[in-house]
């Protein structure tokens, strides 16, 4: 397990930005959880952008502090109407397009690269 570097940056009013890397265990997963919940306040009708440096899969507690977040999480995806992620990983990729379909009103998309990613977000901005 590598070391998690994580970032979240609030990029506009409704507009979020996530960059991981390494393996997220329990203290990881509740920092981010944090962080997110603090950046996201107040947000609606919003969009992400999240970027994989070399990010792994999560430990068993890092899934334990998500399940035993899930009402906080729940909430979280309510704020955010579109998100575009960025990966090489087609495991990554492929998960995304699964929880894309079991979310209602929630639309993930996967990009190679973060330009396209980008620019997919912007149109959601131009159409609403």
């Amino acid at each position: 397990m590598t070391e998690t570097h994580l970032t979240v940056n609030r990029t506009g009013p409704n507009s979020l930005r996530v960059t991981i890397a390494g393996a997220l265990d329990a203290v990881s997963m509740e920092a981010a959880l944090q962080a997110m919940t603090l950046e996201m306040e107040g947000m609606a009708h919003g969009d992400l952008l999240l970027i994989d440096k070399g990010a792994e899969w999560p430990t068993l507690g890092a899934i334990g502090v998500e399940l035993r977040h899930w009402p906080q999480l729940l909430a979280m995806v309510q704020q955010i109407d579109r998100a575009a992620f960025v990966s090489q990983n087609q495991l990554f990729r492929t998960a995304a397009t699964v929880e894309s379909a079991l979310i209602p009103g929630f639309e993930i998309r996967s990009f190679d690269d973060e330009t396209a990613a980008a620019a997919w977000l912007a149109e959601g901005l131009r159409v609403t």
